[in-house]
């Protein structure tokens, strides 16, 4: 008599696996509601978040970019265009010139790179901080100043020196911003003091450009207004208040700059000077605004500021033509 076999009497399920199990493993059952992909976290699904080293790389690609163009500009022979016009019924000449066109180019460049780097901060990701705007401005003055003090080099090896040093504070500018974005880090102070320095001294810059090009007050008022308040508003951004409280402030402080500009265009007094008492109000006002906004403006700090106001008054009276 022939013996069956025990697992003949069990009648075989349809869609049942016929594959048989690994050797030494029994089925044990996991607890209730756990998922069965939680066991080999090998083949989790990759993080949709880009890697934290993609904001050096965004900035390395744009300052690469922007430097190469600076280059260019400074080398290539591009020819200009002279436009007459006649606001306010005076005549008003203005020489546009193709290297003047291509770093508004390099600018917008920069403002778009600058962008990119902010993109990928976690709080920009979530929609946490809707306006990035205030961290294009500084990184975009910068190039437009490369570009005004790189050909005043006196030679090669300065001339190479600037654009290295250019770039690398354009990079940090972009970096910078992007650490201060997360206001609950630590070190923000020692950013923001250097992103300050950076911002004054980027305005004497354009105060001095600007003055000494010694066209009407049409053209350098409106000009200084539109530098003073974007620098303005980078270095108030920062303070832990509404984005619009600070555009206020930057915005009267640009009319502010604007109107004394007008008034120092009647003095014929030497152009760096001018530059630094330009900078040295500038700063006044915007350390003004500071303190207010953080509720910590006193007599003290009124009279430091005030101070410093006539330093430089003294400078420019000083080193004016015929002292």
């Amino acid at each position: 008599m022939t013996q069956s076999d025990p697992s003949d009497s069990h009648p075989h399920l349809p869609g049942a696996s016929e594959s048989p199990s690994a050797p030494g493993l029994s089925a044990i059952p996991g607890p209730p509601g756990a998922h069965s992909d939680a066991i080999s976290p090998a083949f989790d699904a990759p993080s949709s978040h880009p890697p934290d080293s993609h904001p050096h790389d965004r900035a390395s690609i744009t300052v690469g970019i922007v430097l190469v163009g600076i280059v260019l500009v400074l080398v290539l022979e591009i020819p200009s265009r002279v436009f007459e016009l006649e606001p306010f019924g005076t005549p008003l000449t203005l020489s546009i010139t193709g290297a003047r066109v291509v770093s508004l180019l390099l600018v917008g460049l920069t403002c778009a790179g600058a962008e990119a780097v902010m993109r990928v901060h976690p709080l920009v990701r979530r929609r946490a901080i809707r306006y990035t705007f205030p961290g294009w401005v500084l990184p975009a003055l910068a190039t437009m100043a490369l570009t005004l003090v790189l050909p005043e080099s006196p030679g090669l090896f300065y001339w190479l020196l600037g654009l290295a040093a250019g770039g690398a504070i354009i990079a940090w500018l972009m970096l910078a911003h992007y650490q201060l974005l997360s206001r609950q880090e630590e070190n923000t102070t020692a950013l923001q003091t250097g992103q300050s320095i950076i911002a004054y001294l980027i305005g004497l810059v354009f105060f001095v450009s600007i003055y000494d090009t010694r066209l009407r007050s049409l053209v350098t008022a409106t000009s200084v207004a539109a530098v003073s308040g974007l620098i303005a508003i980078s270095i108030l951004s920062g303070s832990k208040h509404s984005l619009r409280q600070g555009t206020i402030y930057a915005g009267a402080i640009g009319l502010l700059m604007g109107q004394m500009t007008w008034a120092l265009n009647y003095w014929r007094a030497n152009t760096l000077s001018v530059g630094v008492l330009m900078m040295m109000i500038f700063y006044v006002l915007v350390g003004i605004a500071r303190e207010h906004m953080r509720a910590t403006l006193n007599i003290r700090v009124l009279v430091e500021f005030l101070g410093v106001a006539a330093l430089g008054v003294w400078v420019a009276i000083r080193f004016a033509p015929g002292n």
